[in-house]
């Protein structure tokens, strides 16, 4: 007997500044489509992207079992996919609509979903159905989809979830705040802005890691078991995947993390938390904690990335670079100011023609593909730089011209590119 199908419909969605469609946005190591069909097939159905709504009528409409659909910006874990289907079966009604209860991992990537609230619980556009029950055409593939919730049953995905409470700095009006990290392999997110795939990167770690324990058990107890000790740290260092061809010198400390195949890892690196893509390049003191790195990457010298995400090919040189989405083959310069923190209120990003609060109040920027950021700039919490942008200094925040006749131990100060003695700088002058 074949295997039922899985439609994907198309959408418009595509992820600014980036322009690409949103099926090729990237969950660590592969792009939302690839995980997407990863997911379907272990849930036992055969993907098939559509061109359109009428397309994938057309094919549904010769199926005698029943079938998924589901928007190309819906990403889903292979754990969501099959105990959705499992369970929807139970229920023995359709069509069924896949809903899961609020809890951290859901609110974790919540602000700026489209997608139902339903009291205690989220409702995604992902739908199991029979040919009797397909709503008239629609040309829209959202409005379509969502017909099926007029008479669709909502099947909560039971779900398991770890929840680690980290403190957050006191800045501003709040006070005592701490980060809800959720560790569970149950992840469904509907992306649409870019603050998506840094918020679902963020909690990869977990989705990867749960994923690598199901498929190699007696590989992880044996790893925890060669700590040969109850401690935590001990026992992360010991929890570390590595790929093949990985070098690590024997200074780096490597602590709960999965590393691909031909990584170099160089002197006093430090990898905690964090997922490294294959034929990336960590050079010395640089340090990742929860972040994830893409495929190629060149992390540079004392290089300090916290809850960062980089797509392949990009190229990180930054003291202190937390919570930013970095594009392909995109470069940051070691001394690039990237503000994360708003001291009232949360920080606000463009979406759908406007502006709209993340519910987040430590969020750095995003830098598009290609797009280089020089030393000395500075940029607020929120913002889009666009692809290919070259992002530079001013020409007088630069020393050009040192006189000969310098007097030794005489305070100099910049003055438009020229060393001038303290108190000697034309007035008004940066």
């Amino acid at each position: 007997m074949s295997r039922p199908k899985a439609f994907i419909l198309p959408t418009a969605t595509r992820i600014a500044p980036f322009g690409d469609a949103v099926s090729e946005a990237y969950f660590t190591d592969e792009t939302i489509r690839e995980s997407q069909l990863r997911a379907l097939r272990y849930a036992g159905f055969e993907p098939e992207a559509t061109a359109s709504v009428a397309e994938a009528i057309a094919a549904a409409q010769t199926e005698s079992q029943p079938m998924l659909f589901l928007l190309d910006r819906v990403f889903l874990t292979e754990k969501a996919a099959r105990d959705f289907v499992k369970q929807a079966r139970k229920k023995k009604r359709l069509p069924a609509a896949l809903a899961l209860p609020i809890n951290a991992s859901v609110e974790y990537t919540l602000p700026l979903q489209d997608v139902l609230v339903d009291h205690h619980r989220v409702v995604h556009d992902v739908i199991l159905t029979d040919a009797a029950h397909l709503p008239a055409h629609d040309a829209d593939a959202v409005a379509w989809i969502r017909r099926f919730r007029e008479d669709a049953l909502f099947v909560d995905v039971l779900m398991r979830e770890v929840v680690i409470e980290a403190p957050l700095p006191v800045i501003g009006e709040r006070k005592g705040a701490v980060l809800r990290y959720p560790l569970t392999s149950t992840l469904v997110v509907s992306i649409e802005h870019w603050t998506h795939i840094l918020w679902l990167n963020q909690i990869a770690f977990g989705v990867r890691w749960i994923e690598l324990v199901r498929r190699r058990p007696l590989w992880a107890a044996w790893r925890a078991a060669t700590a040969f000790s109850l401690d935590a740290e001990r026992i992360l260092m010991r929890l570390v995947s590595k790929g093949k061809n990985v070098r690590v010198h024997p200074t780096a400390t490597l602590m709960g993390s999965i590393i691909g195949d031909n990584v170099t890892i160089g002197p006093h690196v430090t990898v905690k938390n964090s997922i490294v893509g294959a034929g990336t390049t960590l050079l010395d003191h640089s340090a990742l904690v929860n972040s994830v790195v893409g495929q190629n990457n060149l992390i540079t010298e004392n290089t300090f990335m916290v809850s960062t995400v980089t797509y392949p090919d990009a190229t990180v040189g930054n003291y202190k670079l937390q919570v930013s989405l970095i594009g392909r083959g995109a470069y940051v310069n070691a001394w690039a100011g990237f503000v994360d923190a708003k001291f009232v209120g949360h920080v606000a990003v463009a979406h759908r023609g406007g502006l709209a609060s993340t519910e987040r109040q430590f969020l750095g920027s995003v830098v598009g593909h290609r797009a280089r950021v020089a030393a000395k700039v500075l940029i607020h919490p929120g913002r889009e730089i666009p692809n290919d942008a070259l992002i530079v200094m001013r020409p007088d925040e630069v020393v050009s011209t040192i006189p000969a006749d310098l007097v030794p131990d005489r305070p100099m100060v910049r003055d438009g590119g020229t060393l001038v003695p303290l108190g000697a700088e034309r007035k008004g002058n940066p």
